[in-house]
Formats: C-alpha cells, structure tokens, sequence
C-alpha cells in the first residue's frame, strides 16, 4: 500500500510540473506532495532571480512576521558569512543538495535559523537547489521539528524530485495562457509612486499573498506605502500610457498596471489595478488529479484536454491500441464522457 502511494505521488508531482509553467504558481503543489513523499512537516519553495537572489515565495505554515523579514529584511539581516540560507546556498559549488542536512555549529546561532525556521517552528532543514538554463532557478526546503532528524535516504528522496522539477521551467503548448482568478483590485498613488492614497482590502491581500521580495509589503497588517514596483511603474508612464509587470506569484502570477488619473484639484494620481492570474494548464491538471482513474490514465486524459488525437496520446504515452481501449472505457466510466471529443472538451477548457 505505501509503496503504491508513494508512486501515485510521484506522478502527481510529474503532472504539476509537465504544466511549465514556472516553479512558483505550482509551488503549494509540488511543497505538500514532496511533504508527503519524504514525511516532512513543512515545505517552501523560493524561486531566484539572474543574480541568485529570492524574488519571492511560499512556505506552507511560516508567520506574517517570518515572511515580512524575509520579504523586507533580506539583504540586512540574512545576507552575513554566517548565513546559511536560500542566497548562500545557490553560490555553492558542488552538491545541489543537503548543505543543511547536518549544518556548521554557526547554523545555530544565524539569524535564518533563529529568525526565519525556529520562528516558524521547525528545526531540521534539508535542501534542494533546481538549476535550469545555466544558472540557479529556485530552492526547495523541507523542515521537521527537532524531535525528527532528516537522514540520508530523506535527502535520497528530495534529490529524485530534482529532475521533475526542471521541467516546470521548461515551456509547453498551453503553458503561456493565463486567466484572471479574481477581480481587479487597485491601488491609487502619487505620481512618482512613492506616497500611498489608497489600497482596497483586496489589494493588500494580494500583495501579502504573493510573498514578493523587496517589495515593501508586510506580512500583515495595512499597507503604509506603495509596493516598491510602483514607482518603476510611474516612471514609465511619461513614455507609455498604460505601463505593466508581472510578478510570480503562489499559484500564479500577479499583473500589475499603471495608468495615470486627472485630478480635480492638485497634482494628477496613478491608479493601480492588480490583476490575480492562474495557469489555465495548471487548472486542467487540478481537474485531472482529481478523477478517480489510474495513474497512467491521468496521463491520457492530459493527453487529451491538451489536443492530442486518440493516435497521438497513444503514441505519447506509450500505450498500445488495445490497452487504449481498456484505459478509455474506465475512463469514460470514472468521467462521464462518452468518446474522445468527449474528454477534450470536458478537460481542455478553462
């Protein structure tokens, strides 16, 4: 039995990842299946930028005040020799992983461990780094309490996810389509972008949700001034009437764009509007894992809210015509469906 559970985990995670779309909108996904796989009692994922520093988050049970230091204090407070944290070990040469299996005695008394893991209540850390495309890409961690040591075969299991999680880099037909997942919120702010006039609550959630580093945003709590995004927003406005970024996000993305406002008396304002986003491929996957089929018919059924002919899936997925057969009938059975047309538009759609 654990051993079947285990495989259909494994495949869980194959499917989240095959998504490409990026480690962060698929990051509580792939945290609570690698939690599951190793027997953790938490995960966090944090994606990099071109110079090896976080840009953003998730961790699955650390505090507001835990993410605003990190989020906010980072290059302060965690960036010392004796640090040993997501920005120190993507410079490591050598092993990709396990630099905190068992860390130097000055792990103990860093400001990453008391701050950040003890703060959240953990104690043992292992690690995992995921390079793509020459450079480090994000940093996958795993805790436990201090009763419960990670041990070398743990570590075993998290290095086995490497590979996989690649492949959530790696861009697939579908991956570049996004969909809103809630509605607009706004932010109106001076035209430098450095004073703030006004956030909806839903703003603010957004912005605390997303985990973004540097951005100025608290873990919890009111906004007191624009996220630091804002103001790279105003600048551009003297050159481009609706200037716009993007921000990775757990779950997704967040779309942010500026346009500036008449004002009736005084200076002119800038509205915000914050746009929530989700991977329509990522949403078919949810959909699928959540049938009551086999592994590999998760994998047919993908095949086919992907597009792929009956032939193409077959070939794809390595599936003789006769057990195709087999696999669709129980298909059909678990989904209702009644041909292959049938299932593309059942699961293709957003």
């Amino acid at each position: 039995m654990a051993r079947r559970v285990a495989k259909r985990m494994w495949h869980e995670l194959e499917l989240v990842c095959s998504t490409g779309v990026g480690i962060a909108a698929i990051a509580p996904h792939a945290c609570r299946i690698l939690r599951e796989i190793v027997g953790a009692d938490a995960g966090a994922i944090f994606w990099m930028d071109e110079r090896g520093l976080p840009t953003g988050f998730f961790h699955e049970d650390s505090t507001p005040g835990a993410r605003d230091l990190f989020a906010n204090a980072f290059e302060r407070l965690f960036t010392g020799e004796a640090e040993l944290n997501v920005a120190t070990l993507v410079r490591r040469t050598g092993a990709a992983a396990g630099h905190l299996l068992v860390p130097p005695t000055s792990y103990w008394v860093s400001n990453t461990y008391n701050l950040l893991v003890r703060a959240s209540g953990h104690h043992h850390t292992i690690d995992l780094r995921i390079d793509h495309d020459g450079r480090p890409r994000a940093v996958v961690l795993l805790f436990r309490v201090r009763r419960r040591p990670f041990n070398e075969e743990d570590l075993a299991l998290l290095k086995l996810s490497a590979d996989l999680l690649r492949r959530a880099f790696v861009p697939v037909p579908g991956s570049d389509h996004w969909v809103a997942s809630a509605p607009p919120a706004h932010l109106v702010v001076d035209r430098a972008g450095r004073a703030l006039l006004f956030a909806s609550d839903a703003a603010r959630l957004l912005l605390q949700d997303g985990n973004h580093v540097a951005q100025g945003v608290p873990g919890d709590g009111p906004l007191r001034e624009p996220p630091a995004f804002a103001g790279s927003l105003c600048a551009r406005l003297s050159c481009e009437p609706r200037p716009s970024t993007t921000l990775s996000a757990p779950n997704g993305r967040l779309v942010a764009v500026a346009e500036q406002l008449g004002a009736p008396a005084g200076a002119p304002v800038v509205l915000l509007t914050l746009q929530a986003e989700t991977p329509t491929r990522l949403g078919i996957v949810e959909r699928i894992l959540g049938q009551d089929v086999s592994p590999k018919q998760k994998t047919i059924l993908l095949a086919a809210a992907s597009g792929a002919s009956r032939s193409e899936a077959a070939q794809c997925t390595n599936t003789s015509p006769e057990a195709m057969k087999k696999h669709l009938v129980a298909i059909f059975a678990a989904t209702g469906a009644h041909s292959w047309v049938d299932l593309g538009a059942m699961f293709g759609g957003a």
